[in-house]
Parts: C-alpha cells; sequence; structure tokens
C-alpha cells in the first residue's frame, strides 16, 4: 500500500488506499454513485427555500433554449414517464414557473412554455450546478481532470446500458 490520501470536498471525505483499487473497489464507487444519484433525483434538495429539484431541473432543462414543448417531449429528454412529467409539471405551474396550454389544431395536445420566473430560476440554478461541478473538477488533481471527462462519459454509457437491460438471457440461462 502506498498510502492513505484524503479525497475531501464539502460533505464528503474518504480515505483511499492507494495501491489497492481493483473490481470490488471499483463496485462499491459505482454502488456508492447509483444511490447518491437515486437520492439526488428523490430528494427536495433547495426546493423548499424557492430552488429546483433535481427531477425538476431535468425536466425543465430541455425548455432553456426553446419556446415550448410537449410533455411527452420533454419526459423523454428527462428519462422519465409522461405521467411523472405530469405530475412534476402540476406543482411547477402552481409555482408560476410553467406555463401549459392547449393546442389549437390539435386539443390533445399541450405545450409547456417557461413564465419569466421560470426563465430566472432554471438560470439560476444552471449557473449554482455549473459553478459545483467546476469547484469539483477544480479540487481534483491534475491527472484525474486529465481522466475524468472521458471516464465519466463511459460512465455513462455503462448506467444507459444498465438502465436499458440485458438485450438477450445468456444460452446457459434458456
Amino acid at each position: 500500500m502506498l498510502g492513505m490520501p484524503n479525497i475531501s470536498m464539502p460533505g464528503y471525505t474518504r480515505q483511499v488506499a492507494i495501491g489497492r483499487s481493483g473490481p470490488e473497489e471499483f463496485l462499491a464507487g459505482f454502488d456508492a454513485l447509483a444511490q447518491a444519484v437515486r437520492r439526488a433525483r428523490g430528494a427536495n434538495g433547495h426546493a423548499g427555500d424557492g430552488g429546483l429539484t433535481l427531477s425538476q431541473y431535468g425536466l425543465l432543462e430541455a425548455l432553456a433554449d426553446r419556446r415550448a414543448a410537449r410533455v411527452q417531449e420533454l419526459a423523454s429528454t428527462a428519462g422519465i414517464s409522461a405521467s411523472t412529467a405530469t405530475r412534476i409539471l402540476d406543482g411547477l405551474e402552481r409555482r408560476g414557473i410553467v406555463r401549459r396550454t392547449r393546442s389549437s389544431v390539435d386539443r390533445r395536445a399541450v405545450a409547456v412554455s417557461l413564465t419569466e420566473l421560470g426563465h430566472e430560476l432554471l438560470h439560476a440554478e444552471q449557473d449554482w450546478l455549473r459553478g459545483r461541478q467546476r469547484a469539483f473538477y477544480a479540487s481534483l488533481p491534475e491527472a484525474e481532470q486529465e481522466l475524468a471527462p472521458d471516464l465519466l462519459e463511459r460512465l455513462a454509457v455503462l448506467i444507459d446500458e444498465l438502465a436499458a437491460g440485458p438485450d438477450e438471457k445468456p444460452a446457459a440461462a434458456a
């Protein structure tokens, strides 16, 4: 073992055994990441102080550069069901963050748009999130900064694969 440096950032400190990484440590780290993502998606975060939850942010992010979108488009972009998107939009509409209007062409279609308050809140949230991400990146040693972008992109692909499930059962299990 080469040492036990601390990996530290606000709210997180962990001693990491240098030279002891391997598949088991990777699996433990991946599980911790997955659990944190699940907690974050369900947490109210700073929504209580007028901000957005991560789920609300993910839904609204698709509206940042658009005038309006249909609920199904927003749900698809956010990776949630249309019924979950509708429930989230109900709360956002009550807070005056989004506006929903029926299409004059197709009465079944509902267009969602950001209100002025919604634009302000979304931009403030984007600034806060990007600031935290930049601070985390800056806290990494230089070697990890070089590895991080590729590792994150490959982890995103793995998470998408895991979410999709196996394409087919292994022949031995059939």
